[in-house]
């Protein structure tokens, strides 16, 4: 038992050793946090180096600064001496209110080379960053998922913006907390009745043709004119194109009140087919009946001179 825990006690320490000779620290290189003005003149810069300032500076904002950071990020191993870049997986700034004690985090990206820049207009700035307060505490965060990397936390500098930059906070909270103007529904107004005198003036002046039509019709079927004979003799055809012509009516009707589109398009379907192949029968029947009697003036003339001549010998009769 001894000699087992012997062995095991050692190889944990050669574990922990070989671990220690491969772990990493992040070092910062480069590093500068400048206050730029709004014509790009840097008016505060700061230097951040590796282990951070003894003593935290105070940085001033107005609206019209910008905040700019800029730094280079290396590994530097315990047993080698030069360091080398790396590109960590998180680099985060976190922004702290001393007095609210309310956090903000900005996502710092990590270009070639390992160089990150983070810039920060004031006049472009949230309004989460506003509400921190007065004083924020600027720190910088680096961490990566291998746990041979331990994670940097490193306190840059203490911004100091205006009086007139700060907002409450909660601001959101503020804005919407406060009594909203009542829903209102607008419905559509209701339809204005038509003038029942309207409504029949018009039906009857849609109406007159049929009407005059019918009125009109046992003089047209029994003209002695051939060609103007409504009613003539009728046949299959005829009856089978005006039969199929009143169902596809009847189904068009059926169709609005009761049927779905699916079932309405099948029968339309079989019952058009009757309807074309009678159709252009009766209609080359009434062709050729129109060939026989065509209408003319001749024939208008004769007919009804015939037909005075008939009259006048029914009378002297």
């Amino acid at each position: 038992m001894r000699t087992r825990f012997g062995i095991s006690s050692s190889w944990f320490l050669f574990l922990a050793a070989s671990s220690a000779l491969v772990s990493a620290d992040f070092v910062i290189k480069d590093g500068q946090l400048a206050v730029v003005d709004s014509s790009g003149i840097s008016i505060e810069t700061l230097e951040v180096s590796a282990t951070g300032t003894r003593s935290v500076k105070t940085l001033s904002l107005s609206p019209e600064n910008t905040l700019k950071l800029s730094f280079q990020i290396l590994a530097s191993p315990s047993n080698e001496k030069e360091s080398k870049g790396i590109a960590p997986h998180q680099v985060h700034l976190l922004a702290t209110g001393l007095k609210t004690n309310l956090h903000w985090t900005a996502v710092v990206k990590v270009r070639g080379a390992n160089k990150a820049k983070w810039e920060l207009d004031m006049a472009r700035a949230p309004t989460d960053f506003f509400s921190l307060g007065e004083n924020i505490k600027l720190e910088l965060l680096i961490a990566d998922q291998s746990t041979s990397h331990k994670p940097l936390r490193q306190e840059l500098a203490t911004l100091k913006l205006a009086p007139s930059m700060v907002l409450p906070y909660p601001y959101w909270d503020t804005k919407d907390g406060l009594p909203q103007p009542p829903l209102e529904w607008t419905f559509r107004a209701p339809r204005k009745p038509i003038n029942p005198i309207f409504s029949l003036a018009f039906t009857i002046i849609a109406l007159s043709p049929w009407l005059i039509l019918l009125s009109a019709w046992s003089t047209l079927a029994n003209c002695s004119t051939p060609g103007f004979k409504i009613i003539g003799s009728t046949s299959p055809s005829t009856i089978i194109f005006l039969a199929t012509i009143a169902s596809q009516e009847i189904l068009i009707l059926t169709y609005w009140s009761s049927l779905r589109l699916y079932q309405y398009l099948p029968i339309a379907f079989f019952l058009s087919l009757p309807l074309i192949l009678s159709g252009r029968t009766a209609l080359s029947e009434l062709r050729a009946r129109r060939k026989r009697n065509p209408i003319s003036a001749s024939n208008i003339i004769i007919s009804k001179i015939n037909g005075n001549r008939s009259k006048g010998k029914g009378k002297a009769e």
